[in-house]
């Protein structure tokens, strides 16, 4: 079983796999999903792009935009990432039945 995703790599995955982002529009779409309760500060979500772009399960795309900005970086998730966003997603639903069942 491959080692659980780190929080913040499961929610950079989770935002691409809406859509695609660059870095700015992904540490907004985290925030909002998690209610503020998850920040990416700019240091840390820029390493986790590298590491996820470096395990291939994001990719750098050109900006889709009709009027792109050199300064933003987009990204997509890969087919790769989707599996393993899948993968980790199974496991919480695991963990979470299982916690049911033992506070029930």
């Amino acid at each position: 079983m491959p080692e659980t995703l780190k929080t913040q790599w499961f929610h950079i995955l989770l935002a691409l796999a809406k859509e695609e982002l660059h870095g700015y529009g992904i540490q907004r779409a985290v925030k909002e999903v998690t209610g503020g309760a998850t920040m990416l500060w700019p240091g840390m979500l820029y390493r986790s792009l590298d590491a996820l772009v470096k395990r291939k399960w994001i990719e750098p795309i050109p900006d889709p935009s009709e009027e792109p900005d050199i300064r933003r970086q987009y990204y997509k998730i890969t087919a790769v990432g989707r599996r393993r966003l899948a993968g980790e997603a199974k496991l919480f639903g695991q963990w979470a039945d299982l916690a049911r069942s033992r506070t029930s």
